[in-house]
C-alpha cells in the first residue's frame, strides 16, 4: 500500500476525495425529504458543511504520511512566497471581473443578449442585500480557496508536473477538481442554480490551466489564492449566474467561453509543456528553487 501511494499520490488523493464528496452528498440528499430545502434540516446542513475541507484533510493526511514535517513546509509553504511583481496583484485581483465583463460584453456586441447592468440588485444600493450577502460568507470563500488552492494547485498539479507536462497535469486536475463539485451540481446545493454542469465542468478545468499558468510563473500560493477568492465573489457582484435571468444561462456561458479562449491562448504563448517561461513548477522544488524564482520575479530595485 505504501507503494502504490507513493506512487499514485495525486490518484489515491482524487478517489478518497470524490468518494468523500459523493458520500456525503449522497447522505445530505437523503436526510433532506423530497420538496424540502437542505437549510430546512439542519442536520443535514451540518453534515453538508464538512464536505468543504475534505480535500484539505486528505492533502494534508496524505502529505504527512509519505514526508511528515518536511512535506508540511512544501504543501503550505507557497503561501509565504508573496514578493512578485505588481502586476501579478492586479491579474489576481481582476481577471475573473474582467473575463466576466468581456464575456457580457461579447454577447451584447453581437446582439445576442442586452447588458444586465454592471453590478447585481442591492449591491451598491437599495437595501444592500447582495452586499451584506457576500460579506457575511466572505469567511467561508476565503477558507475554500485556502482548501482549494492548497489541495488541487499545490498537492495535486505540482506532484503531476512532476511526470507530465504542465497542460496534461492541468487537465487531469481540472477535471477531477470538476467532478468534486458534479454532486453538488445534481442536487443544486452548494453551487449557483442553474449553472449548466457541462459549462461548470469545462470553466473548472480553464480554471486550473490560468492558475497553473499563473503559479508556474511565480510560484506564488499568495497570488493563487487571491485570484481564487476574487473567483468566488465575482458572481456576488455581477449579475451573470442563471438565477439572475430566470434560469437563462447565457451570460454565465460567455464568461466561460472567454475563460477557454484564455486558456488556450495561454497554451500556445506559453507553451503546453511548461506553462510557463521557465521549467515548470515541481512537488520536488525545494527552497533554492524558489528564491530563485523570487529574485526573477521581483520588481528591479535600481
Amino acid at each position: 500500500m505504501n507503494a502504490f501511494i507513493r506512487k499514485y499520490p495525486v490518484l489515491v488523493f482524487s478517489v478518497l476525495t470524490l468518494s468523500y464528496q459523493f458520500i456525503v452528498v449522497g447522505l445530505v440528499k437523503w436526510m433532506v425529504p423530497e420538496g424540502s430545502h437542505m437549510h430546512d434540516v439542519p442536520e443535514a446542513w451540518m453534515v453538508f458543511r464538512f464536505r468543504a475541507f475534505g480535500p484539505l484533510f486528505f492533502a494534508v493526511a496524505l502529505t504527512w504520511y509519505l514526508e511528515g514535517a518536511a512535506g508540511m513546509r512544501k504543501l503550505f509553504g507557497a503561501f509565504l512566497n508573496w514578493r512578485v511583481g505588481p502586476q501579478w496583484y492586479a491579474l489576481a485581483f481582476s481577471w475573473k471581473i474582467l473575463f466576466t465583463y468581456l464575456g457580457i460584453g461579447g454577447l451584447v456586441l453581437f446582439g445576442m443578449a442586452e447588458w444586465p447592468g454592471w453590478f447585481v440588485h442591492d449591491f451598491f444600493g437599495g437595501t444592500f442585500k447582495a452586499l451584506k450577502g457576500l460579506i457575511v460568507n466572505l469567511p467561508f470563500i476565503i477558507g475554500i480557496a485556502f482548501v482549494e488552492e492548497t489541495a488541487w494547485m499545490k498537492f495535486s498539479v505540482t506532484r503531476l508536473q512532476e511526470k507530465y507536462s504542465a497542460l496534461r497535469a492541468c487537465l487531469t486536475v481540472g477535471v477531477a477538481w470538476g467532478l468534486w463539485y458534479l454532486p453538488m451540481l445534481l442536487v443544486g446545493e452548494g453551487v449557483p442554480d442553474g449553472y449548466p454542469w457541462p459549462v461548470f465542468l469545462l470553466s473548472m478545468v480553464c480554471l486550473t490551466v490560468l492558475l497553473g499558468w499563473a503559479y508556474n510563473m511565480t510560484h506564488s500560493g499568495t497570488v493563487l489564492l487571491i485570484m481564487q477568492i476574487i473567483s468566488n465573489c465575482a458572481f456576488f457582484l455581477i449579475p451573470v449566474l442563471p438565477a439572475w435571468h430566470g434560469g437563462d444561462a447565457t451570460y454565465v456561458t460567455a464568461f466561460v467561453a472567454v475563460n477557454l479562449l484564455s486558456a488556450i491562448t495561454l497554451v500556445l504563448v506559453y507553451g503546453w509543456r511548461e506553462l510557463g517561461t521557465g521549467p515548470r513548477a515541481r512537488w520536488s522544488d525545494g527552497p533554492a528553487q524558489e528564491e530563485e524564482v523570487e529574485a526573477e520575479l521581483a520588481p528591479s530595485k535600481t
